[in-house]
């Protein structure tokens, strides 16, 4: 699928891509949308993706991404998401209800990809 994505988009296409996050630190979090999860939505996930996988299904195929919202591997969170042109994210870090006060429950792993 990203073969043809690439082959057949336009030059300044942007893909952005939002995601249940796999290096979530927030283990409730992790058990609501992993694979058979418990929450909303979760019977229909196939695989709990994190940055460094999504990136690498796109770069190998000659795109370049741009991690915006994501969790590293040391359980550190990361945002320069913003609702722009290229997408509103409602389960986002500052879209969502449920990270109220400045708790990151709801976050999203969320990148753009563009051609190389």
């Amino acid at each position: 699928m990203v073969k043809h994505l690439y082959k057949y988009s336009a030059d300044d296409i942007n893909i952005r891509i939002a995601v249940p996050d796999g290096y979530h630190k927030n283990l409730e979090y992790l058990d609501l949308v992993k694979p058979g999860g418990s929450g909303e939505g979760a019977e229909d996930h196939k695989h709990l993706f994190n940055y460094k996988t999504l990136s690498s299904i796109f770069e190998k195929r000659g795109f370049v991404s741009y991690p915006k919202e994501y969790w590293d591997e040391e359980g550190e969170f990361h945002t320069t998401y913003s609702n722009d042109d290229f997408g509103m994210i409602r389960r986002s870090f500052i879209n969502d209800d449920r990270n109220k006060d400045n708790v990151h429950f709801y976050t999203s792993l969320i990148i753009d990809f563009k051609k190389n």
